[in-house]
């Protein structure tokens, strides 16, 4: 029988030369703004527009995405370093196609004796069968969500109107993102309308580019709407329920700006940034 790491290094050699994926980093300064359901909603956005679309769930402990999308994983990211698990083991399908993999574990404490090249070897086949790969980060600034933001190419940043949410969305780009050259999209979430928005965003624009000097890309907004909280409840993400309405046609505009975007010059891929991660180790 042809062993793991034979069968990817086959699965690699067949699709050599195609771009590595875009990775999208999700994250906000706090609980409760939409991150998670923000996060799947804009992959089911992206799936509508034709990309093949990965959702990877980083909030360590909690399944999240999982949820919203109504699909159960076996098997983790975790198994693929512990377990001796293929890629291909752990990936769920979700709606419209979109693929979700979990975590599953802190990759903070790495274990000296785990082959990493076999599991970045892993990781490497998700950049060839993905256009996109969002990660959906955990709540406030712990060592994992600092590390994975260290490591992103391209962050989209979410921040409502509570002065909470404001100053700690300010608070994680002073202590993970100064300095770094990275494309940092922000969207403002649960506004009451349009000029609400740009009076936040305006504000916020203005602050961190005066004091930190980081400046920010405007990625848009969304306005409150009860129908997010059902469709959260019902487990059945708003761009697919609520297909014609305002807020599912308003994410698709985000994704389509968000795809139209020029990527980094050099990106890494999923590949590069776990290398990263897993040197922190």
């Amino acid at each position: 029988m042809m062993d793991q790491a034979e069968s990817l290094r086959k699965l690699v050699s067949q699709k050599k030369g195609i771009k590595k994926s875009r990775v999208i980093t999700i994250s906000g300064g706090k609980g409760g703004i939409g991150k998670t359901c923000i996060s799947v909603n804009l992959s089911l956005a992206l799936k509508k527009l034709g990309y093949n679309v990965t959702i990877i769930d980083a909030d360590l402990g909690f399944s999240n995405v999982e949820i919203e999308l109504g699909v159960t994983s076996k098997y983790t990211l975790f198994d693929v370093l512990y377990n001796n698990k293929m890629i291909t083991e752990v990936i769920s399908e979700g709606p419209l196609g979109v693929k979700y993999i979990s975590s599953g574990g802190d990759f903070t404490l790495i274990d000296e004796g785990v082959d990493l090249t076999l599991f970045l070897s892993n990781i490497k086949i998700l950049d060839y069968y993905s256009d996109f790969i969002i990660i959906d980060t955990g709540a406030g600034l712990n060592k994992v969500v600092h590390q994975f933001l260290q490591a992103a190419d391209e962050i989209v940043l979410i921040v409502t109107p509570e002065p909470t949410s404001i100053m700690d969305a300010y608070t994680l780009i002073k202590h993970s993102l100064v300095g770094e050259k990275k494309k940092i999209n922000v969207l403002i979430n649960k506004v009451k309308n349009f000029e609400e928005y740009r009076k936040i965003y305006k504000r916020f624009e203005t602050v961190v580019n005066n004091y930190l000097g980081v400046s920010l890309n405007d990625l848009g907004y969304l306005e409150i709407d009860e129908k997010m909280t059902e469709c959260i409840i019902e487990q059945t993400p708003i761009v697919i329920k609520y297909h014609n309405g305002k807020t599912a046609k308003q994410l698709i505009q985000i994704a389509a700006k968000l795809a139209n975007q020029s990527p980094p010059e050099e990106p890494q891929g999923l590949w590069g940034i776990f290398a990263k991660l897993l040197k922190q180790r």
